[in-house]
Parts: C-alpha cells; structure tokens; sequence
C-alpha cells in the first residue's frame, strides 16, 4: 500500500512540476492568480482637484456641467459645487475625476449627440 501512495505522489509532483513549466512558458493559463496584499504593494492617492482644475477637465471635454454630471453620474448641483469651490471632490470622486483627466476617451464614448445634422444653405 504505501509504494502505491509513493507513485501516486510522484506521479503528481511530476504533473505538477510539468504544469509550472506550461504555464512559465505562456502555454497553460495559472489555476489561480496571486492577490497583491497591502504588505506587497502600495497604491498612489489620487490627486486633489481644485474647482480650477474640475472646470478645466469638463471644458476640455468640451462639455456642459449638465452632460459632465450625466457622464460621471453625479448630480449637476455636485458639478456646480466643484466649479464653484463650495464642494471639494473627495473619495471616489477623486479617482473617477483622474480617470477622466487621463483618459478622456473612458467616459467620451458614452456621451452622444442628440443633434441632428441641418442641411447646409446654398
């Protein structure tokens, strides 16, 4: 009985052994992924916005406070409030404001127009 168990684990650190070598080459996708902990890794705050910096982010988007605040799901009095220096985006906010700043093609592509084309005078 035990020389059967012996060549079963061998068998298996031998499979397993051939697995970590498929999937180092690229060629077998891993059972799992590692998950980075707090201890092994550290994440960049993102940045303050001042209400400067918010009207320069939605002007350069060439958008009105109504549609920006559609386009971040956030209210238009919140918009106002950032513009304004009244409010000061915090939290989530932060982070979805440098995603945009970044990135202005992220929330670009769900903003359409509702215009239709006028035909041209002649």
């Amino acid at each position: 009985m035990a020389t059967k168990v012996k060549r079963n684990v061998a068998a298996l650190l031998v499979e397993s052994m051939a697995q970590a070598v498929a999937i180092e080459a690229g060629t077998l996708p891993p059972a799992r992924r590692h998950r980075r902990t707090l201890r092994e890794a550290t994440v960049t705050p993102p940045p303050r916005y001042t209400s400067a910096r918010v009207r320069r982010v939605r002007e350069g988007l060439g958008l009105s406070q109504p549609i920006f605040a559609k386009a971040l799901n956030v209210s238009v009095g919140t918009v106002r409030g950032w513009e304004q220096g009244a409010r000061i985006p915090d939290g989530p906010s932060r982070r979805l404001l440098e995603v945009v700043e970044r990135h202005p093609k992220a929330i670009l592509k769900y903003v359409r127009s509702t215009r239709r084309s006028m035909p041209r005078a002649t």
